[in-house]
């Protein structure tokens, strides 16, 4: 027997839409769990990052130096519109992804998995990944998983957060992909991926 599990449309849209999963968030409160977002380019602070509304795996993101480089990219004035946006570049080397099963809105299991890169500034997947020092867990941060939670109050399936931790310790995400990511299929444990499959059947 086949198990599908499918969130609402406009659910979907509102997480995996990067410029609607922004104002998501503050019509929740929680905007501090994402990177600090700039309405204009002569008010962003630089380096900042320049992502596409719309994109997967990195397309259309890029690291910005300067007004004018904004202006001169393909977004140019069009970068704080509905396609386009300015937001904080959070450094660091060690990145994050978890990945979730979700019905109606309710945690049914979650799998972090740590990346760690050889550069503080960059924008995946141009950077260079420390491969033997990628780990994954089953033991997430309650608090973590709460802030995830928070965000899906209606959805049903899989989903991936991508994120780094301030220094506080709290996440920062960058976007939420409403489908399985590379790092569940690719990079846990086969075990850990069978058990995850499986809580479909609870």
């Amino acid at each position: 027997m086949c198990q599908v599990l499918t969130a609402p449309e406009h659910v979907v849209q509102q997480l995996s839409n990067k410029a609607r999963f922004r104002e998501f968030a503050e019509a929740r409160g929680l905007l501090a769990f994402l990177p600090t977002h700039y309405t204009s380019a002569d008010a962003a602070v630089y380096p900042c990052v320049l992502k596409a509304a719309e994109g997967a795996y990195g397309q259309g993101t890029s690291i910005v130096q300067s007004k004018a480089a904004v202006l001169a990219s393909s977004a140019g004035a069009a970068a704080t519109g509905n396609e386009w946006l300015l937001q904080e570049l959070v450094r660091g080397k060690l990145e994050y992804a978890t990945s979730l099963l979700c019905r109606d809105g309710t945690l049914l299991d979650a799998i972090t998995t740590r990346y760690e890169y050889a550069a503080d500034e960059y924008v995946w997947p141009d950077v260079k990944e420390i491969r033997t020092r990628r780990t994954s867990s089953r033991d997430i941060i309650q608090s973590h998983k709460a802030v995830m939670a928070s965000f899906l109050d209606g959805y049903d399936g899989f989903c991936n957060f991508n994120y780094k931790l301030r220094e506080d310790g709290t996440p920062c995400i960058f976007e939420v992909n409403t489908r399985i990511g590379a790092d569940l299929a690719c990079d846990v444990p086969a075990s850990w991926l069978r058990a995850f499959f499986q809580k479909l059947d609870t």
